[in-house]
């Protein structure tokens, strides 16, 4: 029987349900140490002088079972690469999703094009492809959906109305790798498709980075481009040969660093067992969790391999009426990592609603550099209303059935005090 001082919230002044640290994560091993040593070792730190980049890319097109990878120094990066490398640029659109990491959206800016936001499905928080039509004029050039939170997109309709409207599809899988989706991994239905390995990622590369896949081969070879100022990569090869210093268009210094690929290719054979692990730890949450009254758990639609990067719980406002800070507020306080989920909306971050683009002007949203300015700010309902009902608990595959047990506990004490 729980005591009236355990029971009290510890931001009221009870007892924390958890006073330890919990697991760290990422948790590199003697593997990744190793391999990051034997590039400091080697004197070849760059993809330039070294093999370790061109040897990850090879390791992450096959895992993934497409022709081509590039691995670049972030996945924003990543995108900015594949969105100007397929030709979109001022006076184009491009159609996004608003509840996201803002990096999803950004590189159409950095591209000169301009973002437009569809809504998403309040289930899966992802696009919802219903609203992604009407969204869609002469100007529009591709759609970027993003696997949010591990969960992957509906990609048969999202396909289907870019194939009809003859636009590309760039998967954003940030927070998805090895996510399926009827059976197929995500990152293999667009044209070209972005990874992250920032550190809290599926796997990560010591920090920053990201990779693209395409089986595009003439795509690639300008991403490489892109990716190096304009100039055809020479990997390998900088000190046995001489450099031309030949540049075909504006680029951008976007390359992965030796140290980076070696780390990632040791985390590449380690995502297997990672996601098996995130999916028991989020499946036995949810189980421990599951007869709260006023808590809704992760939905997984039956036709995808869920990954959960991320672990969402949904507030059922006809038992909560609280502010959903002030229930992680409450929650952290009882020792337990959490937070709100994406609170500001992307089409309602300042750098959309006041137009803040280059030089902290107008571009490239406002004529003459945008054939019609966009209008930002409000128009989509679910999207709006989401960030306040919904926050993300720890979730790592390091975690623990000790762990998860004291995380159910503090959440249904927080619960347990807040229920109308």
């Amino acid at each position: 029987m729980t005591s009236k001082l355990n029971s009290k919230l510890a931001i009221n002044g009870g007892i924390p349900v958890r006073t330890k640290p919990f697991p760290q994560s990422p948790n590199y091993g003697e593997e990744e140490i190793q391999a990051a040593v034997r590039v400091l070792r080697s004197g070849k730190f760059s993809r330039l002088t070294g093999l370790e980049t061109t040897n990850f890319e090879k390791e992450y097109a096959e895992k993934f079972g497409m022709k081509y990878a590039v691995a670049i120094n972030t996945g924003t990066a990543a995108l900015h690469a594949a969105i100007s490398m397929l030709g979109i640029g001022p006076g184009d659109e491009v159609i996004h999703t608003p509840h996201s990491f803002i990096g999803t959206a950004t590189p159409t800016a950095h591209a000169g094009a301009v973002p437009i936001f569809a809504d998403i499905d309040p289930r899966t928080f992802n696009i919802d492809p219903n609203t992604i039509e009407s969204k869609i004029t002469p100007r529009t050039k591709a759609i970027v959906p993003v696997h949010l939170n591990g969960c992957p997109a509906d990609m048969d309709p999202i396909m289907d109305i870019a194939k009809r409207n003859n636009l590309y599809v760039i998967e954003d899988c940030a927070q998805a790798h090895a996510a399926e989706y009827k059976g197929r991994k995500v990152g293999t239905f667009g044209v070209v498709n972005m990874f992250s390995f920032w550190e809290d990622k599926i796997i990560t590369t010591a920090g920053e980075g990201g990779m693209l896949v395409s089986n595009d081969p003439d795509l690639v070879k300008k991403i490489k481009m892109f990716q190096n100022h304009g100039e055809e990569p020479e990997e390998g090869t900088y000190f046995a040969t001489e450099r031309l210093y030949y540049h075909e268009f504006l680029g951008y210094n976007f390359r992965m660093n030796e140290v980076q690929a070696a780390v990632g290719r040791v985390q590449l054979t380690r995502m297997d067992d990672y996601v098996e692990r995130r999916r028991n730890n989020s499946h036995r949450l949810a189980e421990l969790l599951r007869d709260v009254n006023g808590l809704m758990m992760p939905y997984e639609p039956s036709e995808v391999k869920h990954v959960f990067y991320k672990f969402i719980i949904t507030l059922d406002r006809n038992v909560f009426d609280i502010p959903v800070k002030d229930f992680v507020s409450a929650l952290r306080a009882e020792g337990i990592p959490c937070s709100r989920r994406y609170p500001t909306p992307i089409h309602q971050q300042p750098v959309f609603v006041n137009k803040k683009g280059y030089g902290l002007g107008s571009a490239p949203f406002k004529p003459p550099y945008a054939k019609i300015e966009p209008d930002y700010g409000s128009g989509l309902p679910v999207a709006e209303r989401l960030p306040n009902d919904i926050f993300r608990l720890i979730m790592t595959p390091e975690l623990t059935d000790p762990d998860l047990v004291e995380i159910a506990a503090a959440v249904r004490k927080v619960a347990n005090t807040y229920q109308k």
